[in-house]
């Protein structure tokens, strides 16, 4: 597999940047919400909002419709990935703070890659498994750093979290792979995610949870901030997410997806005011590398 082989597969590459950016400022948003409003709320409002601005946004673009066999794919990659996963992800960050979360989360791009060359034949070249290498160790590197004091609630419980979020975002992937490869990008990010919605209404119906779930939102300030870190997730991590899922190879796109640790780093140090160390430094360069490769 040679990578880029086209415009499109470089344009796939550098929307999959975009998004792990995208994925590093809203894990910070999301992190300092999840101190005032529960996981499974969050991740029901973020499902809601972002389904009504994706369906704004479908006819903007002037795209075609989903068929079925693909929606279907794009449903139980929503479930999985977003509605088990997210809600996962949230906890968390409740538990580890952004930048535990992220680093342990770039643990998923391993188990997609190896499910990409089981799954869709995939055979990444010489120079793309080098990067890939790279990239995750660089991640994994960063994160054995640990959170300013106070951050960490329980430490145990938050990375039981992240790996169940990663485990479900990686099988999530691949059945996303699957359903947007002959579907518009935009569209198969609206089933995806109002598939994820409906999952959750059935399950918070279930368990009659609706009110402690939705009870902090009912105040406007969070409800804005919500809004807000909901349209950066929406446009700047699904969407993009998917668009180089389409135009790029399942391994290539997620190992550029898993760069969110190199942006977490420096989004953490001018939020949250944390002291970026020489290891997290020295692994967003090796990881850098790792992109240029995988860009070769």
């Amino acid at each position: 597999m040679s990578f880029p082989g086209n415009g499109f597969e470089l344009l796939g590459g550098l929307a999959a940047l975009a998004s792990a950016a995208s994925w590093a400022l809203t894990s910070v948003m999301f992190g300092e919400l999840g101190e005032e409003v529960p996981p499974e709320g969050m991740n029901l409002a973020k499902c809601l909002m972002g389904s009504a601005m994706l369906a704004a946004a479908v006819p903007l673009a002037g795209s075609g419709p989903v068929d079925g066999k693909a929606a279907a794919y794009l449903v139980c990659s929503g479930l999985l990935g977003i509605a088990a996963g997210d809600t996962f992800y949230f906890r968390a960050l409740v538990h580890l703070g952004p930048r535990l979360t992220v680093l342990l989360g770039s643990l998923g791009p391993v188990f997609t890659v190896l499910l990409a060359v089981l799954l869709l034949g995939e055979r990444p070249g010489p120079a793309a498994w080098a990067g890939i290498v790279l990239v995750t160790a660089g991640a994994a590197w960063v994160m054995w750093e640990r959170s300013p004091d106070g951050r960490a609630r329980d430490r145990r419980k938050g990375v039981k979290y992240a790996l169940l979020a990663a485990a479900c975002m990686s099988v999530s992937i691949i059945l996303a792979k699957i359903g947007v490869a002959s579907c518009p990008a935009l569209e198969s990010a609206l089933v995806r995610m109002a598939g994820a919605g409906a999952g959750l209404l059935l399950w918070g119906a279930a368990r009659g949870r609706f009110g402690d779930w939705l009870e902090p939102l009912k105040s406007a300030r969070l409800l804005r901030r919500l809004a807000a870190a909901v349209f950066i997730t929406m446009f700047g991590g699904f969407y993009l997410a998917l668009f180089s899922l389409k135009h790029a190879p399942a391994a290539v796109a997620s190992t550029l997806n898993s760069t969110t640790p190199l942006f977490i780093v420096p989004l953490s140090a001018l939020m949250l005011k944390e002291r970026i160390t020489a290891r997290a430094a020295g692994a967003a360069l090796l990881a850098a590398a790792g992109v240029v490769l995988i860009f070769l």
